[in-house]
């Protein structure tokens, strides 16, 4: 099960200010957000029964990119009454114009024995631009990144870019240097727009910043182990992205069993003072 998907899906989130849609990518701004992991509906022969755990995540706005940095702790209860443990803390910096990338992460679990680090760098000629990801954990390992790859901030730029223009559908390739096996090829589908005021589990307490109005959108994700994408998901998601960049509701489909990431809270971050 890629429990790690949970988390790391919803760090491509960049919250504006909370009051206008952002014109460009210059005028987002940074944030704080906490999310609950909560269980969705269980179907089929899927061996888990429960989940529970939380998200803390910042993205922050620097004079020449974007820190985002995750914790993430997660128990799976499973149908013969085991606990599978999860800790995630991921780091991550992106440049504003999308051509350099640096990122660390630490994977943990009691249960499944893992204590995996994980550090690495990339630089494209321009944003979404193939090259080749670096890493120093573990030593000597090296990933192809093909052309049309976006790293976390920028796919939510280009996904609420492509929705603003009317596009139902997207594809392109992800990649934040934790997938197991390089970039992960995304397929997406703008089903719906949200009114302000609208949504799942909507609170008045989380302000403008998210309340507003977005885009309700459903993805599936495929590994790309080999020249072609598998033919089916590796797994799917439904998502209330909103206008702002807020990942507000994620729903992540694993087979039978569905894990929530659902908005506890939200505050924004200070701005930084560039000359």
């Amino acid at each position: 099960m890629k429990v790690r998907a949970v988390s790391l899906l919803a760090a491509a989130g960049i919250v504006g200010a909370g009051i206008s849609l952002p014109a460009a990518a210059s005028d987002l701004a940074s944030h704080k957000a906490v999310y609950h992991l909560l269980p969705g509906p269980i179907s089929g022969q899927t061996p888990y029964d429960g989940v529970e755990g939380l998200v803390t995540r910042s993205v922050e706005r620097t004079c020449d990119g974007w820190i985002v940095a995750e914790h993430l702790v997660m128990r799976v209860l499973t149908r013969v009454g085991g606990v599978i443990d999860r800790e995630i803390r991921f780091t991550s910096w992106e440049a504003k114009d999308g051509t350099r990338y640096r990122f660390a992460a630490t994977i943990r679990s009691k249960a499944g024995d893992e204590d995996i680090k994980l550090n690495g760098r990339l630089t494209v000629a321009h944003e979404g631009g193939g090259g080749e990801a670096v890493y120093a954990e573990p030593d000597g390992k090296r990933v192809n990144i093909p052309e049309g790859t976006y790293l976390p901030i920028g796919q939510v730029r280009k996904l609420l870019a492509a929705a603003r223009a009317g596009e139902k559908q997207t594809q392109f390739h992800v990649f934040d240097g934790t997938e197991e096996n390089g970039p992960e090829l995304m397929s997406n589908v703008v089903t719906g727009r949200l009114k302000a005021g609208e949504g799942k589990g909507l609170q008045t307490s989380w302000g403008p910043m998210g309340t507003g109005p977005g885009w309700r959108m459903s993805s599936a994700y495929f590994e790309t182990t080999g020249a072609q994408p598998q033919s089916t998901p590796s797994y799917q998601l439904t998502m209330e992205l909103l206008d702002n960049g807020v990942p507000r509701r994620v729903e992540m489909d694993l087979g039978g069993f569905v894990v929530i990431q659902a908005l506890k809270e939200i505050h924004p971050l200070p701005e930084p003072s560039c000359g």
